[in-house]
C-alpha cells in the first residue's frame, strides 16, 4: 500500500523562477516608478524579497546549499541603508543576476 498524500516539502518545479522574476520586476518598478517605501527604492525590496525566497527553496531541497541559504544576509549587508555601497539601479541588476545564477545553479546541481 502506497501513500500518495503530497508532502509538504514538495516544491513545484519552476518555483526557482521566482526568484528572477521577483528581482528584476522590482527593478523595472523601481526603475519606471521612483516610489521610496519604507526609505528603500522598490528594486532594493525586490532583490531582498527574492533572496529570501531563494534561501526558504534552500531550505526545501533534499540537500543543502550553502551559498543560497546565506544569500539574505548578504542582501541586507549590500542593501543596508548605512553601508558604503550605493544601491542604485546597477547594485540591484548585478545582485538580481547574482541570484539568479545562484537559483540556476541550485536547481541543477542540489534538486
Amino acid at each position: 500500500m502506497t501513500n500518495n498524500t503530497p508532502s509538504v516539502n514538495k516544491l513545484p518545479e519552476y518555483a526557482w523562477l521566482s526568484v528572477p522574476v521577483i528581482a528584476f520586476a522590482g527593478i523595472v518598478i523601481g526603475i519606471i516608478l521612483p516610489v521610496n517605501i519604507l526609505s528603500g527604492s522598490v528594486g532594493v525590496w525586490g532583490c531582498i524579497i527574492s533572496s529570501f525566497i531563494l534561501c526558504g527553496i534552500a531550505l526545501l531541497k533534499p540537500k543543502r546549499d550553502l551559498v543560497s541559504l546565506l544569500v539574505p544576509l548578504f542582501a541586507i549587508i549590500i542593501f543596508n541603508p548605512w553601508s558604503e555601497f550605493t544601491t542604485g539601479p546597477i547594485m540591484q541588476i548585478l545582485f538580481a543576476a547574482t541570484i539568479t545564477i545562484i537559483a540556476v545553479r541550485l536547481e541543477k546541481n542540489y534538486s
